[in-house]
């Protein structure tokens, strides 16, 4: 019988593990779900209606690849006044679907085979997984990091460097010290430097700062699935100099066409959308997390995102295994956002009840 051959650029990648945990959680009778990535609240109804309204006028069409102008020119203000990038104008920014689509498109169009990428750790799963799928060789160092530990990649020929602040999945805010010394390291080796900043809007103690504020180089990437609770909607967006933007529209006409026509419309209406109130019920869940768990557990308070990284004892995997088993808790493990086997990751992007139970599991099992 023919045997149909993969390419060698997807060999080795498995299912992620979040994947599977969603799996497992629908296998269980009553489970206390902790490793869900997404936020709990609806997508507000004024955003909803912004949908509907554009469905009703049949604005279900193929858009500009680029995005619609409307959309474009909201996006340049929100850059301009939130982000505080003055040079945001509509001509470098890209509307994609998602900003899993943006890795796709980022790394398709500027990572060659045997390229050097440098990742800011822990990291989002993708990073290393869009590194192997493209040939690159991956480079990394703790978000901890002080300025001076860059010097080691100094003479590295680095293609890539990128990172997620607010982190996923520890919940780091990485100071302007280090996003300056990340510029520089940029400028040096000519690296294109990528700043994921999907949890932008949840910085509970420690104020986000936008590396594109001061370095007019950086590729930013803004998403509206976390803010806004439209994971499933797919629309997100990346602000890059205008060289490159025309490089990856090119690149998006011939993978994914354009973003959502009718997400693109709900677009404009949540930029509008004041999610103060949300966000501040999690940074009291936050805090009702590290205050639960401080005296169990060695864990470090999250300043964003809605994320712990627990260290614990035993092997990650043996861990999570028990949890299930015991306490029908779903978690996910820190093997794929780091090197260590000895994390989990837990969201507190849920409902009260639940996120008790599972805090009071956890505190259970410690």
């Amino acid at each position: 019988m023919l045997e149909y051959v993969l390419a060698n650029r997807i060999q080795g990648l498995d299912t992620s593990a979040i994947r599977k945990a969603f799996e497992l959680a629908g296998t269980l009778k009553n489970p206390i779900n902790l490793s869900i990535g997404q936020p709990h609240f609806p997508c507000p109804s004024n955003i909803i209606e912004a949908g509907s309204k554009a469905l009703k006028e049949g604005k279900t069409a193929y858009t500009l690849t680029g995005g619609i102008p409307e959309l474009k020119s909201a996006l340049s203000e929100k850059y301009k006044n939130e982000n505080e990038i003055s040079y945001a104008q509509p001509e470098r920014i890209l509307v994609t679907s998602g900003i899993s689509s943006a890795f796709l498109l980022l790394f398709n169009a500027l990572l060659n085979e045997g390229d050097e990428c440098l990742v800011i750790t822990p990291h989002f799963l993708m990073y290393p997984a869009y590194i192997k799928i493209y040939g690159g060789k991956m480079n990394s160092i703790h978000e901890s990091f002080e300025p001076e530990e860059l010097k080691e990649f100094a003479n590295k020929k680095l293609k890539i460097i990128i990172y997620s602040s607010p982190s996923n999945p520890t919940g780091k805010i990485l100071s302007k010290k280090q996003l300056e010394a990340l510029a520089e390291l940029a400028e040096k080796t000519g690296a294109y430097l990528i700043s994921d900043e999907i949890y932008e809007k949840f910085d509970y103690d420690k104020k986000f700062i936008s590396v594109g504020s001061f370095y007019e180089k950086a590729i930013t990437l803004s998403g509206f699935s976390k803010t806004y609770s439209m994971t499933g909607l797919r629309l997100a967006s990346i602000l890059a100099p205008e060289s490159i933007t025309k490089t990856l529209t090119t690149l998006q006409q011939y993978t994914l066409v354009c973003a959502p026509s009718i997400t693109q419309w709900m677009g404009i209406e949540a930029l509008k959308t004041d999610m103060s109130p949300y966000i501040a019920d999690y940074k009291e869940k936050r805090d009702f997390v590290f205050e639960s768990l401080k005296d169990h557990y060695e864990i470090t308070k999250s300043e964003g995102a809605f994320y712990f990284f627990i260290k614990i004892k035993e092997k990650d995997e043996d861990f999570i295994l028990k949890a299930v088993k015991e306490k029908e808790l779903i978690l996910v493990p820190g093997y794929i956002f780091t090197s260590s086997k000895n994390y989990i990751r837990i969201s507190f992007a849920s409902e009260w009840e639940n996120l008790k139970r599972g805090i009071s599991a956890l505190v259970d099992l410690a």
